[in-house]
């Protein structure tokens, strides 16, 4: 089999290997890969391997921390109403309960508020304030949402009413009031790419740590924080953020944390996904977390807090019902308007710069989704649009090397309301202004240019034999580096000093390769290729652990 790719072995800084491998002892496959990931000192790549809870950083770091919990700690004491207001995503939503399950330890005087996005569409929404007033609120701490809200914080203090602002999303507009958020801090700081829950686990920490001081906790005993662990890593996760600084930290012991689970709506997700084969990122990436986005997407993010907040197993098997329920529905509308938007899709010159689609009466919370697979299929930034009478709402997509939020900066004269981050965001427009700013942005984009994804390069962290790929302390390391996510894919491993024992066909498509060498064995699968001759030499591919038998696999991606 002659391959049509070209295999590039990533060098390492030789200064950098000889230093990792006589002074970190870390074997020289290891090493490797390791500074292909972008370890440039031991102790970095030490703390990535074999983290500690103790690596979590000062969440003081965020400038207006001790501000907001002094004044948390202000409401405590003083039992005024809190609300915590968040957004309806998986992330929004979990963020949402866990500072609501931290506050209900000290104070009765909280409730939470998840608006309807497919009723209010996204945003830390002022038409809500008289409610509050009306009930007494005298804070608000929004979740996921709020950043760009400075004309709402504005209204709610004219109403007497303190916000504090929880939020990942980029700063627009900085409201004028206490903002918690890691794009506040050095984009290398360890928490600048929190998602939304994973600022509140910042912000319960740092509350648990001044109401410490304060003597708060002289009688009793400060709350368990380990328990959030599993869910904010669902969010992190749900939230496709990088992986790498505290989202390393959150993920790794989160993770880990679901083979035991604390809470009874983890226990239930787990035994309904049906997970034969052991708890891999995969199943949670496509099992679990489609569920807990789809209640939010249909206007239904109470359920999932219902779920969230249930005591019980039975309880949360009620409400899990409930959002499968709604997950299937979702599943429903999404393949009807994949299908609407290819329709008017005619054909894609090269000249392309964006897809932009006019839809009617989709669901809010599914235009992110419809985007995000449009974007996917056509590797252009995709703009989806849905109108409800006189308004309409839009999602848009961008393949990382446009900034769309920029480009949208410059057609806030045309919108209502936008925001988000650079390749991920949301707006709010009158309808009659939809071919002004589809106009503007074909100006805009004129000058953008997008390469399409090669699928004939494979850049190698680094070339070991089968020996050596099964050496107990490379294995050891392995396994440690699970879960993979956003910007943490597995390593690219060039194999070679192998026997191929045999060749079986999974399911008339795939390939099943038993390599050996002496008295060690490997499988490795080559998924949607048929292998027939045994006259190879060299495999490429990535290393995995079998989540079932926690035995190393390799998925091959090339041979030779």
């Amino acid at each position: 089999m002659t391959s049509t790719k070209l295999w590039i072995n990533k060098i390492p800084n030789q200064d950098l290997f000889y230093e990792f491998v006589t002074h970190g002892f870390f074997p020289p496959i290891l090493a490797k890969i390791l500074i292909n990931k972008g370890f440039s000192d031991i102790k970095s790549a030490y703390s990535f391997l074999y983290p500690q809870l103790s690596d979590f950083s000062d969440p003081f770091i965020i400038p207006d921390m001790k501000l907001a919990v002094a004044r948390i700690a202000k409401a405590i004491n003083s039992k005024e109403k809190i609300c915590i207001y968040g957004d309806s995503d998986a992330d929004g939503i979990i963020g949402t309960f866990v500072l609501y399950d931290f506050l209900k330890n000290f104070t009765p005087f909280v409730e939470w508020l998840i608006p309807s996005k497919d009723k209010e569409g996204y945003g830390f929404h002022a038409k809500f304030l008289p409610y509050f007033k009306a009930k007494g609120i005298t804070l608000i701490i929004t979740v996921d949402v709020g950043i760009s809200a400075y004309q709402t914080v504005n209204s709610a203090k004219a109403l007497g009413i303190d916000v504090i602002i929880t939020d990942h999303h980029e700063i627009i507009t900085k409201p004028e009031t206490f903002t918690i958020t890691g794009k506040l801090t050095s984009p290398s700081s360890p928490i600048y790419y929190l998602c939304g829950a994973g600022v509140v686990f910042a912000l319960i920490r740092a509350l648990r740590s001044y109401l410490y001081s304060q003597g708060f906790f002289r009688n009793k005993e400060p709350p368990f924080l380990r328990k959030y662990l599993e869910l904010i890593f669902l969010a992190t996760l749900a939230d496709m953020v990088p992986l790498s600084g505290e989202n390393r930290l959150i993920t790794f012991f989160g993770f880990r944390d679901l083979l035991n689970p604390f809470f009874p709506c983890t226990k239930v997700l787990l035994e309904k996904a049906d997970l034969k084969y052991g708890l891999s990122e995969e199943d949670i990436s496509y099992r679990i977390i489609p569920k807990l986005n789809s209640a939010g997407r249909l206007g239904h993010p109470e359920a999932v807090f219902q779920l969230l907040s249930a005591s019980d197993i039975s309880s949360a098997e009620k409400y899990l019902y409930q959002i499968e329920s709604l997950n299937q529905k979702r599943q429903l509308i999404e393949e009807e308007t994949l299908k609407s938007a290819a329709s008017q899709i005619s054909e894609i010159s090269k000249n392309s710069k964006f897809l932009f689609f006019v839809l009617k009466d989709v669901p809010k919370g599914l235009l992110g989704l419809i985007a995000n697979k449009l974007k996917n299929n056509y590797n252009l930034p995709v703009i989806v649009v849905s109108q409800e009478n006189e308004i309409a709402y839009g999602s848009i997509r961008s393949p990382s090397k446009i900034n769309f939020l920029k480009i949208l900066s410059q057609c806030k004269d045309l919108l209502i309301q936008f925001g988000g981050h650079k390749y991920a965001l949301g707006f709010k427009i009158d309808k009659n202004l939809i071919p002004q700013l589809k106009t503007r942005l074909k100006e805009l984009l004129k000058y953008h240019t997008l390469d399409s994804p090669s699928t004939d390069l494979i850049y190698i962290d680094a070339e070991a034999s089968l020996s050596e790929l099964l050496y107990k302390d490379i294995l050891f390391a392995f396994e440690q580096f699970h879960p993979y996510g956003e910007e943490h894919t597995p390593p690219v491993i060039l194999l070679k000093n192998f026997e191929i024992k045999e060749i079986k066909v999974l399911k008339e498509k795939h390939s099943k390769l038993v390599l050996q060498k002496e008295n060690k064995e490997l499988c490795a699968i080559y998924f949607n290729k048929l292998l027939e001759k045994k006259d190879i030499s060299l495999i490429v591919g990535t290393p995995f652990i079998n989540s079932f038998n926690k035995s190393l696999e390799f998925k091959i991606e090339d041979v030779r």
